[in-house]
């Protein structure tokens, strides 16, 4: 039984016609924080983020901390600049200049999620200070902290209470204070409009004498390389302050701008038209930041902290002097403590000043007068900037300023010569660090750096070169390496002296590439046969002190390559930058050109590539780049792409030529154009790479949206390049996938799908077998050798493309790709070990691949690599080359990590390329992931991998002893000492904790007493009390570190569900696709690929890791649904074979699969067997879905429920979901497996919260319903959880608050189930599953189909374009079981008719073979079409001739215990205001305010009947609710008879908080409602209700009304008013139970069981319809339970005004047709006859002045019957032709007139609607028909032989007299019968239901004295019986008899079924029958004895 518990509802409402279908767009406000705001940063805790509102820019605001989902403010207790300090560093906003209070930003309307906050300063995460505690606090939102940050000026401008804070104090950069530099405007720090900070303000440069010397001086200021260009005229846009330097003429040697010649300080004579800019060499080279993020930059460098700078006063120049440090708007000093080199050589660096050479203290440079800013600084040497070494924090100090620090650079003096045994080449950048530890390089005795004695540190000491074998390829290796251009000479026999220390190197024979002067094959080291009269010496092109070059020669020893003849040099000029230009050769002292004569892209790859700019995206000649004007040095070059320097080239000779200027070649490489930001195309590059068996390769996806589809491209030699498209098919492309880390590929296509390449094709005919772990492992024709071109350009789609965010470095998927750490160009691979998860360790240093030395390498070092690898954790660390001795560099040594590091090189070790060890020494790793694990041993398991750390540093867990990792005895590490912990509570909860923390799922047991063994070091927990919820074990309650009261023998132990029972993955199948849906084999996938979406193509599946395709054979849509269903398409659209979508490559893994088409896999159907077939790829089977092309970007929680597995695992390895039995994924009973074992939930306390959990965790939207009671089935395994409370937030179910695993007090036929949104409905009915559907005369898309989504819209075929003929169309609707479904129309335009006989919309409540017609409709329509549970079908008919642009309709869904009320607390308000709220499932939840407005709450109000809405209010006016949000979004049109009749975003679907509460008030007092109740009526009592109607006017209402109407009532009213008028009801009372399925009224426009549905009548109506025609039926049901007051209407009629009439008289029909209607279609009266007119009399019309009138017989003039079960039809035709012609101008009419006769009564009645046009075939088409009703009569007869009939009235009879009635039909159709139904007395005439007595009732017998008699004829009834009375009081008696009137010999009528048994108070419908009153009867003397009726 179900119960409507209370609620008011409305159901005749409408919608508007103009409706437009839209989606709803909601501006996303606090639910997507962290995306929006690049000032939040999450922090160490899940969801925690940061941001600074109501500030006027990102930098300043109210503190506010997302916390659980939701934003809330700070307290200002305690809060100071330190807490504020945190804040702005955190958000990357420099530091605090302010940390107002008392909500100086406006106060928050969140939760206050933090007070007392007490930072030190150097927190990384405002969370980590110390504070009271989330949600802990005593203050209001008048006290919301706030924060100003010193880059809150770069921004918009703040509001001038800020601006104070935000100045900066005077710095002095050059010789003036305050003075600092910065490039604007220009996409990166390095070029732009040249601006100067002077006095306070930033002004500008005017170009008046500005050439290159001066910008030079800008470049070499800022750290910017050199000046490419100095462009003036405000090229970059002009400025807006003062104009503050003019004619400035540098020199180029200054060392700050301002120290040039000018004209003084803000004197000029020019405008910001003049403005001046700069682009330096640098600017094209890095990323393009937006102007205004750049520090503004000074000589020194910015931090991390905005606005922090570093620079040397005092020192002559600016790489020498005192440390200055900018700190807060002050220059402050540095105290010398601890000051040494390496504190030193990070200044050096930072300032680009080359290295240290002296760290003097003692304020060498002068005692300072700012504030000491630093002390005790400890650097390692190896910091970006001098703050980021550890220190004793800022202003913190015990110095004076006696104890200044200063530095000395090796950059300091401007180069001057040093004498040679002070050289700092010798020992610092100049020298280069080799493969072999403390190697380096030095010239000297020659003068310079660059000139002399070529000596190498080796072991310590500096040893010489012999001069045997040397050249100059051997002193240009030496050069290279020292920066230092290249070899003008290579004298030997001791040149430059000879050296005292060991010859180290002899023979040494290189060839000139290499990087190194030990990388050259030599003798070995110290292995020589010369003495030092043959020292090796060298003089490069860079000494001699190198004068300052001329500007337009500044590329010159930069881009300087040597070659083969000496002084030779190349530059590109005239470009914009140094990548691009005329090509021209520094020759004999002199620039000169090359001539384009066969000048090409290879010519033009040499240049390129000589300058390191690339390769050469163009090679133009004909002088683009201008004409030159120097000699033409070369022509007729030509390269062939490979050679290192141009000149190399084949070419005439030098100076040999025959062109001019006009033909001088060009070039432009790739890294022109000032390189910004690249496109996505370019993004992964070097993150996506991955270096393969050859150094520098790398492999990358381009154009392709995102970082897993585009085109392929392959870093070979430095120059990206592509791959041909010949052979490529998804063997290779999914080699590529699995290398980048982007699962596998759905496609492969060629033909430059991703656009064509520019660089080379390197590689051709790629024929991967699809294992390789790197694409160039794959055969292939050999590096550079194709035959193609770049429209064959291979690309990849992968199957992580599109949905997969770019991952931060450090979690790649396949991180062999370079991962940056600290220095840029890092990565890490491991070599040699058969996969790539073991091997030897290499790292990618400087370009070149070397080893780690295996000093002190252990598993924390290896436990690194293996994370950083993406390998799981370490099982082995193997030392002394286990995979074989490196030939490399050794690039690190002493490695020592604590296993927390996300890179290897970020692990403490000895430096760069210093180390004491050999190649013997070569460390290896073996990971977990690795494909030939061995078993580690205990002691080797990777104790740090799980490890986390926790709130304090270098905590971490590990479990020993215990065979493997997940068990044994739990040690903490804590302050570097592995320590236990005691057993005193410990239990399964603190168990649960470590096993988490430790990723080994949960725990299965917690055993103490030392199970595993008793420990050795210290006990640091004890007492530890956890709630089995914390992240750490540390975070549980505990007595504190160190304290405890017991001993070893109580150390606890942990056994976890995934001890011994983790299988250990293969990378081959690690990417396969988890996408896909696990069937009934572990590893079996399916996918559709090549049919440009997921939902179409060739059909393929993962069989023993191979993909495979399907034979055809039997395949069709049934097969075809089961795969688009477990893919998530919808349904089948198509079956095609013969490999409609390509043939396939791999293995034919399926043949002849016959599917039922409900199996849930493919695997499942019936098919002959793995790898069985007898077919070929070219009979491959495909399939097309539903979903196919139509599906655009779905919402959020949709996106994977299709590609989610069924089964999610958690967080616990071995635990997992599913939903069974519920026909698909995401609807049945709950199970989780547990210890292996599938079990089921309880239901205790289930409900949306939790099912919200379990659709979540499935990727299946959200939770519709929470059945319980075993709805889905009862289980058959363990009932593994009992009590589950989720709040819905949890990520998984096992992670919501439960008994425990296994604890459980219920049964199976408890087991819990859920109904997700994404669910898809699967009857098990045929006709259910396939679209009806029938050819029309145009293909269409959209005819039909199943809609199983909570709301969702569809259309007519082809809509708005016309709809086809013949069209047959059946969607069906069903939502979740306990919802129902409301249906509008937005649209409708088809076919009208009076009866929607041609084209029409029926909507069913329930299936298409359902009796319950909600409606037929053909006309527009606002009315809302309600189902009465959760099924609908909606059934578009089109006839042969009329089409229009048809119908768009919307559908939505709500649950069928729906309720409304309002709440509010102010008693004042009154019953009919309040906040609104919803009752489903038990709980009360509110709605949210978006869109909320005045229509929406008159719905609300007059669902509720309190009158008119006054007033909408949000923003919880009325206090905000508590449950859920049940609806958002909801858009009225304000006619709605529910709140659940608008539209909305669904329910439970919402993107707001109760702060947005909607409430309403209303102009009403509520109506006094009862509480629902059960009603039990009269049980004995007989009634009587409906009737037939047929007086012009009325009234009529429910049995018993005012009183409660009974239960099980089934009452008609038919209405017949006179011919050519219509009917009008108006309901004046309504009230009913609530909700349209249980107690309603219908109103039906004509008889009830042949008409359409007008509206269906609820609970709470008011309103009025009207019928088309003169008759109209009501309907009032009544279910079995709940009873009311009932309803009260009344009825009139009004004309019709129709132009055709039609009278159903008893021998005849009249049709009637006006001559004014026949004249407007061009006919005169004597053209319309009936079309059988034979030419008899009888048949021709009658005309008038007015009419045309014609009688047509039942039984003549080609009248013709037909009969159904619910009518006999009288038909025939008027026509009216034109006359015969070779053409026509005018349509023929054709007039359709039909008596329909209800068989079973005779209704006298017209039923005729407004003249409707229909025009087919050129003819005018009217149909006009009308409903009638036989006329019976009846009457007494004076006796048995039915001689006289009485005709007194009343009729005077005796008791108990004998009283004969004979009744009989008048109408001339001769085959009918009649048949006595009912009859029923009454003392009253017009009331039969309060005092009534019956003789025979739906032909039984009631009275003994009835007895019917033998008729002379079918068409006459007769019967007797006895007369009586009712009591003394009523004297007289009525008769009201009902007879029925059917075909004479059917059989199947009612007249031949007799008597029909059912219900007594289901009285039946009346209009199949004849109400006749007979009487009164009335006692002719008193009674003798009263007689009461039996």
């Amino acid at each position: 039984m179900m119960l409507a518990l209370s609620g008011d509802f409305s159901f005749w409402s409408f919608s508007p016609s103009s409706l437009i279908l839209a989606f709803v767009f909601v501006a996303i406000k606090d639910t997507l924080p962290t995306t929006t705001l690049p000032a939040s940063t999450v922090g160490p805790e899940s969801s925690l983020a940061l941001r600074l509102v109501n500030g006027g820019d990102r930098c300043q605001g109210r503190v506010e901390v997302l916390y659980r989902g939701s934003w809330g403010t700070v307290c200002d207790d305690s809060w100071d600049t330190n807490d504020a300090n945190v804040v702005c560093r955190q958000l990357g906003c420099g530091w605090a200049t302010s940390a107002p209070g008392n909500a100086r930003f406006g106060q928050g309307s969140g939760p206050i999620v933090l007070d007392d906050v007490r930072c030190s300063g150097h927190e990384s995460y405002l969370w980590s200070c110390p504070n009271n505690g989330w949600l802990s606090h005593n203050c209001g939102h008048h006290e919301d902290a706030g924060v100003i940050c010193s880059a809150a000026q770069s921004r918009s401008t703040p509001r001038p209470d800020t601006l104070s804070t935000i100045t900066l104090p005077p710095s002095t950069v050059g010789s003036e204070s305050s003075l600092t530099l910065r490039l604007v405007n220009g996409s990166d720090r390095c070029q732009g409009r040249v601006e100067v900070l002077y006095r306070g303000s930033w002004g500008t440069v005017c170009d008046d004498s500005w050439d290159t010397n001066d910008a030079n001086v800008v470049c070499r200021q800022l750290g910017c390389g050199w000046a490419t260009s100095a462009p003036g005229n405000a090229r970059f846009g002009q400025g807006s302050g003062p104009i503050v330097l003019d004619d400035v003429r540098c020199s180029g040697h200054e060392s700050y701008l301002w120290s040039c010649p000018h004209n003084g300080w803000l004197s000029h004579n020019c405008g910001h038209h003049e403005d001046a800019g700069v682009i330096c060499s640098v600017s094209q080279s890095r990323p393009t930041p937006s102007p205004d993020t750049w520090p503004t930059s000074h000589a020194s460098t910015a931090g991390p902290e905005s606005s922090l700078a570093l620079r040397l006063v005092n020192g002559g120049d600016r790489c020498q002097g005192r440390v200055e440090v900018l700190y807060r708007g002050s220059w402050g000093t540095v105290c010398d403590d601890s000051w040494d080199t390496s504190d030193a050589n990070v200044v050096c660096r930072q300032l680009g000043c080359g290295w240290a050479t002296s760290a003097p203290g003692n304020a060498r440079f002068g005692q300072g007068s700012g504030p000491i800013v630093l002390d005790d600084v400890r650097c390692s040497g190896y910091e970006s900037y001098l703050w980021s070494c550890p220190h004793n924090g800022w202003l913190s100090h015990n110095c004076q300023h006696s104890e200044d620090a200063g530095v000395i650079c090796s950059a300091a003096h401007s180069w001057s010569t040093p004498s040679p045994d002070t050289l700092p080449t010798i020992t610092l950048p100049a020298s280069t660090v080799g493969s072999e530890s403390s190697l380096a390089l030095r010239l000297v005795n020659g003068g310079d750096r660059c000139q002399g004695r070529v000596e190498v540190l080796y072991q310590g000491s500096w040893g010489t070169v012999c001069d045997d074998s040397w050249d100059t390829n051997d002193a240009n290796v030496v050069c290279r390496q020292l920066g230092c251009g290249w070899a003008m000479s290579a004298p030997g026999n001791a040149r430059f002296g000879q050296g005292s220390g060991p010859i180290v190197l002899d023979d040494v024979r290189c060839s000139g590439h290499e990087s190194y002067l030990w990388s050259c094959p030599h003798n070995g080291w110290l292995s020589h046969n010369c003495g030092h009269s043959e020292d090796a010496g060298v003089i490069c092109s860079a000494s001699q002190s190198r004068p300052t070059p001329s500007p337009d020669t500044w590329p010159t020893s930069h881009a300087s390559t040597a070659g083969s003849e000496s002084s030779l040099a190349l530059r590109l000029v005239n470009g914009g930058d140094r990548c691009q230009g005329r090509v021209e050769v520094l020759y004999r002292g002199s620039w000169g050109t090359v001539c384009d004569d066969y000048w090409d892209t290879n010519d033009a790859n040499v240049v390129c590539r000589q300058l390191g700019c690339g390769w050469a995206m163009s090679a133009p000649g004909n002088a683009r780049f201008g004409q030159g004007s120097g000699p033409i040095v070369l022509d007729d070059v030509r390269c062939s792409g490979h050679e290192s320097y141009l000149w190399s080239c084949p070419h005439n000779g030098w100076l040999s030529h025959n062109c001019g200027h006009h033909e001088d070649a060009g070039v432009i490489c790739s890294a022109s154009q000032s390189q910004p930001t690249p496109s996505p195309d370019t993004w992964p590059t070097s993150h996506a790479s991955t270096a393969g068996s050859e150094s520098s390769l790398a492999l990358r996806l381009v154009n392709g949206g995102d970082r897993c589809q585009g085109r392929v491209e392959v870093l070979y030699r430095g120059s990206w390049g592509t791959v041909c498209d010949d052979y490529w098919d998804t063997n290779d492309a999914n080699v590529v996938c699995r290398q980048l880390g982007c699962g596998w590929a759905t496609s492969a296509p060629g033909n430059a799908r991703f656009g064509q390449g520019s660089g080379p094709i390197v590689l051709d005919d790629v024929r991967c077998s699809g294992h390789e772990s790197y694409l160039w492992s794959c055969p292939h024709n050999g590096w550079l050798s194709h035959n193609c071109g770049h429209h064959e350009d291979a690309g990849v789609i992968c199957s992580a493309s599109q949905s997969q965010p770019t991952p931060s470095p450090d979690t790649w998927p396949t991180s062999h790709a370079s991962t940056a750490g600290s220095e840029s160009s890092l990565a890490l691979r491991l070599v040699n070990g058969g996969d790539r998860c073991q091997g030897r360790v290499e790292v990618l240093y400087r370009g070149s691949w070397g080893t780690v030395c295996d000093d002190y390498w252990d598993t924390n070092d290896a436990n690194v690599v293996c994370r950083q690898l993406g390998c799981g954790w370490a099982t082995s660390a193997p030392g002394n080359a286990r995979f074989g001795q490196g030939s490399g560099p050794i690039v690190l040594d002493d490695v020592r990590c604590s296993g927390h590091e996300s890179y290897l090189w970020s692990c403490p070790h000895n430096g760069w390329l210093s180390h004491n060890c050999g190649h013997h020494e070569d460390a290896g790793v073996i990971c977990s992931a690795s494909q030939s694990q061995p078993t580690p041993s205990p002691d080797t398991w990777p104790t740090s991998h799980a490890s986390t750390a926790g709130s304090e540093s270098s905590l971490a867990l590990r479990l020993v002893n215990g065979g493997d990792r997940c068990q044994g005895r739990v040690e903490v590490l804590y302050r570097g000492s592995w320590g236990t912990v005691c057993d005193d509570y410990w239990d399964t909860n603190d168990a649960n904790v470590v096993c988490r923390q430790l990723g080994c799922g949960w725990a299965t047991s917690a055993p103490g007493n030392a199970r595993f063994g008793q420990g050795s070091g210290p006990i640091v927990l004890d007492d530890v009390r956890c709630s089995g919820h914390e992240s750490y074990l540390w975070s549980c309650p505990h007595n504190g570190w160190l304290s405890h009261n017991c001993g070893h023998h109580e150390d606890a132990g942990v056994i976890c569900s995934a001890s011994q029972s983790q299988p250990t993955p293969s990378p081959d199948t690690w990417p396969t696709s988890r996408a896909s849906t696990a069937g009934s084999e572990s590893t079996l996938a399916l996918r559709l690929v090549n049919g440009g979406d997921r939902c179409r193509g060739r059909v393929e599946v993962l069989y023993q890791g191979s993909w495979g395709t399907v034979c055809d054979d039997y395949w069709d849509t049934n097969d075809a649904n089961v795969v688009c269903r477990q893919l998530g398409c919808g349904w089948a659209m198509s079956a095609p074979g013969n490999a409609q979508f390509g043939q396939g490559s791999g293995p034919i893994v399926l043949d002849d699969v016959r599917c039922s088409g409900h199996e849930s896999y493919l695997w499942s159907c019936p098919h002959n067997g793995w790898l069985s077939h007898n077919c070929g790829h070219h009979e491959d089977a495909g399939v097309i879905c539903s979903a196919a092309q139509s599906q655009s970007t779905p919402r959020p929680d949709t996106w994977l429920t299709t590609n989610l597995p069924a089964l999610t695992v958690g967080s616990e390895s071995s635990l997992a979901l599913r939903l069974v039995n519920g026909g698909d994924r995401c609807r049945g009973r709950v199970e989780v497996l547990y210890r292996g074992s599938w079990g089921t939930v309880c239901d205790d306390s289930w409900d949306t919260n939790d099912a919200n959990v379990v659709c979540r965790q499935l990727g299946c939207g959200w939770a519709m319903s929470a059945p319980g009671n075993a709805r889905f089935g009862q289980g058959s395994g363990p009932i593994v959880l009992d009590d589950v409370r989720c709040s819905g937030n949890e990520s998984y179910l096992w992670s919501c608050p439960h008994k425990g695993w296994l604890t459980h007090n219920c049964g199976h036929h408890e087991d819990a189930g859920v109904i997700c949104s994404a669910t898809q409905i699967n009857s098990t009915t045929t006709d259910w599953w396939h679209p009806t559907t029938t050819t029309t005369a145009r293909p269409s898309s959209n005819c039909g189909g199943f809609l199983f989504y909570a709301s969702g819209t569809f259309s007519s075929p082809s809509y708005p374009a016309y709809y086809p003929n013949n069209a047959k169309c059946v969607w069906e609707i069903e939502v979740n079981s306990g919802y129902r479904i409301n249906l509008g129309f937005s649209n409708l335009k088809l076919e009208a008719h009076h009866n929607c006989s041609f084209d029409y919309v029926e909507i069913f409540d329930g299936s298409l073979n359902s009796s319950l017609l909600l409606g037929k409709i053909c006309n527009d329509t606002r009315q809302i079409f309600t189902s009465s549970y959760n099924r609908m079908t909606i059934h578009f008919r089109s006839d042969i001739s009329f089409q229009n642009t048809g119908f768009l309709a919307w559908y939505n869904s709500f649950p069928s215990d729906a309720t409304l009320r309002l709440v509010n607390l102010n008693s004042s308000y009154g019953l009919c205001a309040g906040r609104v709220e919803i009752y489903h499932g038990g709980t009360w939840g509110t709605v949210c305010d978006d869109s909320w407005t005045i229509q929406e709450a008159e719905v609300v109000c007059r669902q509720l009947g309190c009158g008119r809405a006054v007033s909408a209010l949000g923003n919880a006016y009325f206090g905000s609710g508590s449950g859920p949000i049940t609806l958002d979004d909801v858009e009225c049109s304000g006619t709605e008879s529910t709140l659940w009749q608008c539209r909305n975003r669904g329910w439970f679907s919402h993107n707001c908080n109760h702060r947005e509460d909607a409430g309403v008030i209303c102009s009403g007092n509520h109506l006094s409602t009862p509480a629902p109740f059960l009603n039990i009526t009269r049980p004995n009592t007989d009634y009587s209700c409906g009737g037939f109607l047929s007086q012009p006017s009325g009234d009529f209402s429910s049995p018993f009304y005012p009183g409660n109407y009974p239960n099980n009532a089934k009452c008609v009213w038919d209405i017949e008013v006179q011919n050519n008028y219509r009917v009008t009801v108006i309901f004046r009372d309504v009230q009913l139970e609530g909700g349209c399925n249980y107690d309603y009224i219908e109103v039906f426009d004509g008889p009830y069981r042949s008409s359409p549905l007008i509206a269906r009548v609820c609970d709470g109506a008011r309103g009025s319809f009207t019928s088309s025609s003169n008759f109209m039926s009501i309907r009032f049901i009544s279910d079995h339970s709940i009873t009311r007051r009932g309803f009260r209407a009344e009825y009139y009629s009004s004309p019709s005004n129709d132009s055709t009439n039609l009278l159903c008289l008893p021998n005849h029909m009249q049709a009637s047709v006006s001559r004014s209607y026949l004249q407007s279609l061009g006919f005169s009266a004597s053209d319309l006859v009936i079309s059988t007119w034979n030419g008899y009399y009888e048949c021709r019309p009658q005309i008038t002045p007015n009419l045309v009138i014609f009688t047509i017989p039942y039984s003549g003039c080609g009248t013709f019957k037909q009969a159904d079960n619910d009518t006999i039809d009288y038909s025939n035709f008027l026509t009216a032709a034109v006359s015969g012609g070779i053409i026509k101008r005018r349509t023929d009419l054709r007039i359709h007139v039909s008596c329909r006769m209800l068989q079973n009564t005779w209704v006298d009645t017209m039923y005729i609607a407004n003249d409707t046009i229909h025009v087919a075939n050129n003819t005018i088409q009217v149909e006009e028909v009308q409903y009638g009703n036989f006329d019976v009569n009846i009457s007494f007869y004076t006796s048995s032989s039915f001689l006289y009939p009485v005709t007194s009235r009343p009729y005077y009879v005796d008791l108990n007299q004998d009283l004969y009635v004979q009744a009989e039909i008048l109408h001339s159709d001769a085959v009918l019968t009649l048949f006595v139904d009912t009859c029923v007395a009454s003392p009253y005439s017009n009331d039969f239901t309060s005092l009534t007595y019956d003789l025979i009732r739906s032909g039984c017998v009631r009275d003994d004295t009835y007895g019917p008699y033998s008729s002379p004829s079918l068409r006459i009834a007769r019967f007797r019986f006895r007369a009586f009375h009712f009591l003394n009081r009523f004297p007289s008696v009525y008769l009201r008899c009902k007879m029925v009137v059917c075909r004479a010999y059917d059989p199947s009528s009612r007249c031949y079924r007799g008597c029909v048994l059912r219900s007594k108070r289901d009285v039946g419908s009346y209009q199949e029958k004849v109400d006749v009153v007979l009487g009164p009867i009335q006692l002719q003397t008193p009674p003798r004895r009263e007689e009461e009726p039996r």
